[in-house]
């Protein structure tokens, strides 16, 4: 576990044996510079060919701003790119609806997003 700063927490989960995905966990807020500490968290993640699968729990994220969506839309723009999927779970009521008013959530190919 990686405390990236004092407003979030990354927790890598490996994957189960035989899955080809990558799991992180996180918590705390998802803004400002801490959302950039996730996506240079994220990029070694979005390189490796042996990773088509993303999973981030979000259960733990208490708060995200522009800067945290920004970063979810790069996410799922890298994946679309490299044929890859990226689920989400947990997020909040207002991170389904925010998701819903960008049209991300009908990604369907790239993202899904499931209860926690």
């Amino acid at each position: 576990m990686r405390n990236l700063n004092t407003s979030l927490t990354i927790q890598t989960v490996a994957p189960a044996d035989g899955q080809e995905s990558m799991c992180l966990r996180l918590s705390g807020r998802l803004a400002g510079d801490a959302a950039y500490m996730l996506r240079r968290a994220v990029e070694p993640l979005l390189i490796s060919p042996t990773t088509p699968h993303l999973k981030l729990i979000m259960d733990g994220v208490k708060y995200m701003d522009s800067t945290g969506v920004g970063i979810i839309m790069y996410i799922i723009k890298q994946m679309r790119e490299r044929g890859g999927t990226l689920e989400i779970h947990g997020l909040t009521e207002a991170g389904h609806e925010l998701l819903q008013i960008l049209k991300l959530a009908s990604l369907k190919e790239v993202v899904t997003v499931a209860g926690s």
